[in-house]
């Protein structure tokens, strides 16, 4: 083996301008693999994070059916009590309730159409970002009557902080309305959420749709999100009695987000792949032209008795090293690029503007890549096994070689 390597090396190194052209080739493809990948997680990691702590929550309870048709009047009753045996089943793990209310909101000069959050405002910062999108005033004390509205909308309205406005919305049987105090304006980036976003208690909105204590959503956000197909399954059991709930993870509450980053992903590696095939051609072609060179000194071999078997190993062998050196390279090279990226981030707001929205969740234009060892290793193997097979047809053609005619061959 070892004399078979040492051949192979000398062979690479013959010919040590194709050599390193073939291997800039590999490695070059290689690393925008990996900036490519660590970009994507990036933006996966920031895009389903904001989604899932404003949005849903790694484990999400709500009334049977409420996925299928979100109707305002499918509550959770008796939300509290889901509550405690989240907490009792998770402990150390947040757990909070929230609601989701479309409604009118008024201010003396005009009304707008309105999609209301009611959140518990003691531990809403501990799971979401909202208090720090608040710009102008501050977050919910906790008094029921305070209401933050998106920067848009409160134009629309033409009201500042202090201002009383009037949510008007559909309860059990009848249109209900409820008096608050603009307490603050907040500025997602994204004008049309702004337009039409507004936080409020969510005691005051429960008493607005005639239903205290209740609350559309009891969601669980893990520490861990790694965690959420177990903490799902562990919830669905402490909820078994319960046949009027439903009991959804994150991917199951989120679906358009969810396919988003499927979709995406899946685009990504047809990419990749592309590359791999584009490379693997290089790869060929350079293997086969050294082969074509070495017709005669490989006939030489094979009358002296080497094994066509023996020959064709050591093609193999030279594809290997070739894919080995590449792959090494192509990531080390690809990390390079990631990490000053990774540390100040890449900002795409010249394209997109400030922030960008993607099914419903506002994320900032500055993306941080981050790369995944997992990923690192399996786009080495890829580029190895690649550089290999590339080898196998040269492999085969020097083993086929019939002594006698290579000798002559010029």
């Amino acid at each position: 083996m070892f004399p078979l390597l040492k051949m192979a090396l000398l062979n690479l190194g013959r010919n040590l301008r194709r050599t390193l052209i073939t291997v800039t080739a590999i490695s070059g493809g290689l690393s925008l693999m990996v900036f490519n990948d660590a970009l994507s997680n990036g933006m996966y990691g920031e895009l389903i994070g904001i989604g899932v702590s404003t949005m849903a929550g790694h484990v999400v309870v709500q009334a049977e059916g409420y996925q299928r048709e979100p109707e305002m009047q499918s509550l959770v009753t008796d939300a509290g009590g889901v509550d405690q045996v989240l907490q009792d089943s998770f402990p150390g793990e947040r757990v909070v309730e929230r609601m989701l209310v479309k409604g009118l909101l008024q201010s003396p000069r005009n009304a707008v159409g309105v999609v209301v959050n009611g959140v518990m405002p003691d531990r809403e910062p501990e799971v979401s970002d909202w208090a720090e999108k608040v710009v102008v005033g501050d977050w919910l004390s906790g008094d029921d009557r305070e209401i933050l509205v998106g920067e848009g909308l409160a134009a629309a309205l033409e009201v500042e902080p202090g201002d009383k406005i009037v949510l008007m919305a559909q309860g059990k049987e009848e249109v209900t309305s409820r008096m608050f105090r603009v307490r603050g304006l907040l500025r997602t980036g994204s004008a049309d959420i702004d337009g039409s976003l507004a936080i409020a208690p969510l005691a005051a909105l429960a008493e607005l749709l005639e239903a205290p204590g209740a609350a559309h959503q009891v969601s669980v956000h893990l520490a861990d999100p790694r965690d959420t197909a177990a903490a799902t399954a562990r919830a669905r059991a402490a909820l078994a009695d319960r046949p009027d709930l439903e009991v959804l993870s994150w991917q199951e509450a989120l679906p358009d987000l969810t396919n988003f980053v499927i979709q995406d992903r899946n685009s990504a590696r047809v990419f990749m792949l592309v590359i791999g095939l584009i490379v693997a051609m290089g790869v060929l072609n350079t293997v086969l032209m050294s082969v074509m060179e070495r017709v005669r000194e490989l006939g030489v071999m094979l009358a002296l008795g080497v094994k066509p078997a023996r020959v064709a190993g050591l093609i193999l062998l030279e594809g290997a090293v070739l894919g080995l050196l590449a792959a090494v390279l192509g990531v080390g090279l690809g990390l390079l690029m990631v990490w000053p990226a990774a540390v100040h981030g890449i900002d795409f707001s010249a394209l997109m503007g400030q922030t960008v929205e993607v099914s419903g969740v506002s994320m900032a234009s500055r993306v941080f890549p981050k790369a995944d060892p997992g990923s690192l290793v399996i786009f080495a193997l890829f580029a190895w096994i690649f550089t290999i097979l590339s080898a196998i047809w040269p492999a085969v053609h020097a083993a086929r070689l019939r002594p006698v005619d290579a000798m002559r061959h010029i």
